[in-house]
């Protein structure tokens, strides 16, 4: 669909058809019923798949090109309350992660240094009556903790990917491991609260994919090649195929066969080599890394552990001796206390007693959290597993039809996962618009003619 300057007064009256039709509309009706002509009709449909979300398909009835526009129309790129929320809370999440990070640097790595800065500090205050000559240990702790910040930040801007492979055999994008042992002790510090760094997701890589496969496939794509490369359910893929052909002119046709074909004359134009686009990685190879609690070795998580347990034990220690002043001064409030014992003690008793004691307490409490959603965030990624052998079998294979018992044998299916692979299988079966069979020994039969039809094209 080649984008121009939709007429203004033509996009709305289509939008009002498509509301008056629950979302269905065909090129060739919108003309017929406004009596504009189909060109304008193309344009302003292309202008209200880039407003709103559709998917493009063959009306059986007719065999023409039909767009169903979800009704009530929903914004493209508009996010849902619980989106939004989510959102809002993924943000809270990264603050308090980057001011922790650099807290729990300053507490169980620099602890120790902070610690004798500090008597060395009232000892040459004790010995000197000139209060400018006095050490200033809050510089000293605003330089490191800044130190820490900035390293950490600059180390995970300038660290490389590269990949692994799972249990499974599966290859899977992660970061490359630091050369440097030292350095890595912070990382694994970090690692042991918040979980290993995983790469962050490119909102953009599936599109460059297709781009990619459409120029080595003629310029052609169909809502199966999307299937595929993304893995999406025949409708979204339809979305999918629809979005594109609007971004990148695409024109979309019939084929002989009865499915929709895009066509993408202008992505075939190179002006250089240099230029590849993105890589083509089919959805069975496209693994995501391991959900994983710290990604250390047990020896680390050992020491780490040891060390904030010393760090609390010391914490908790001081506390009880500045408030030993209780009992000196037993008609004092709690309150009344705090405030005696910031007079006395002055900031110390906070960066020594209450900070380095609740911080230590919370050290042990993210990753106990953490525990439950990485469990379930691990399996969620086994059952995505299983969905990829399942699906990169029949695209493997399309074209065939296949019986239970050779599927689980060419998806390479465990004995113990077979129960979970029947259930993925059924809504399989709805998501690809595919065919359960039964053969004469009671054994299911799997076919995807659809699927097999558009991969081949």
């Amino acid at each position: 669909m080649k984008t121009k300057l939709a007429n203004e007064k033509v996009v709305n009256d289509l939008e009002r058809l498509i509301k008056k039709s629950k979302g269905k509309i065909s090129p060739a009706d919108a003309s017929a019923t406004t009596g504009y002509p189909l060109e304008q009709v193309k344009d302003a449909l292309s202008r209200l798949i880039e407003l709103y979300e559709a998917r493009v398909t063959m009306d059986n009835e007719t065999g023409q090109i039909q767009f169903i526009f979800k009704y009530p129309f929903f914004r493209r790129g508009k996010k849902t309350i619980k989106e939004i929320l989510q959102n809002v809370l993924e943000v809270l999440w990264k603050g308090f992660q980057i001011v922790y990070k650099a807290s729990i640097g300053i507490i169980l790595i620099f602890y120790t240094v902070i610690f004798i800065l500090i008597l060395i500090a009232i000892i040459f205050a004790g010995r000197s009556s000139d209060r400018d000559s006095k050490i200033d240990i809050g510089s000293i702790l605003g330089g490191l903790f800044r130190g820490i910040l900035d390293a950490y930040t600059f180390s995970l801007i300038t660290r490389d990917i590269s990949y692994r492979y799972d249990d499974y055999d599966y290859r899977y994008k992660t970061y490359q491991p630091e050369k440097n042992r030292g350095k890595g002790f912070v990382k694994s510090v970090f690692s042991f609260v918040f979980g290993p760094e995983r790469p962050k997701y490119d909102p953009l890589e599936d599109a460059k994919e297709s781009i990619a496969f459409i120029r080595q496939n003629n310029g052609r794509i169909t809502a199966g090649h999307i299937v595929a490369l993304t893995g999406l359910s025949f409708e979204e893929a339809e979305a999918r195929l629809a979005e594109y052909a609007v971004k990148f002119n695409g024109e979309l046709e019939i084929t002989e066969e009865g499915y929709v074909v895009a066509e993408f004359t202008d992505l075939m134009n190179k002006a250089s080599d240099e230029f590849k686009g993105g890589k083509i990685v089919f959805y069975e190879d496209e693994v995501e890394p391991p959900y994983e609690l710290t990604g250390n070795s047990s020896g680390r998580n050992f020491a780490i552990a040891g060390m904030n347990l010393f760090n609390l034990f010391m914490s908790f220690i001081l506390i009880n001796s500045f408030n030993e002043t209780i009992y000196a001064h037993e008609n004092m409030s709690t309150s009344e206390l705090i405030m005696y014992n910031l007079q006395e003690f002055g900031w110390i008793v906070i960066v020594l007693g209450y900070f380095p004691f609740i911080f230590s307490i919370l050290f042990f409490a993210i990753p106990s959290f953490r525990y439950f959603y990485v469990k379930k965030k691990e399996k969620e990624r086994q059952i995505n597993i299983l969905r990829k052998k399942l699906l990169g079998t029949f695209v493997r294979h399309s074209g065939r039809k296949i019986r239970y018992d050779e599927l689980i044998y060419l998806a390479k299916i465990d004995k113990k996962n077979e129960a979970l692979a029947k259930t993925l299988l059924e809504k399989l079966v709805v998501e690809l618009k595919g065919e359960i069979n039964i053969d004469s020994d009671g054994m299911p039969i799997y076919s995807f003619d659809r699927l097999s039809k558009e991969l081949n094209k």
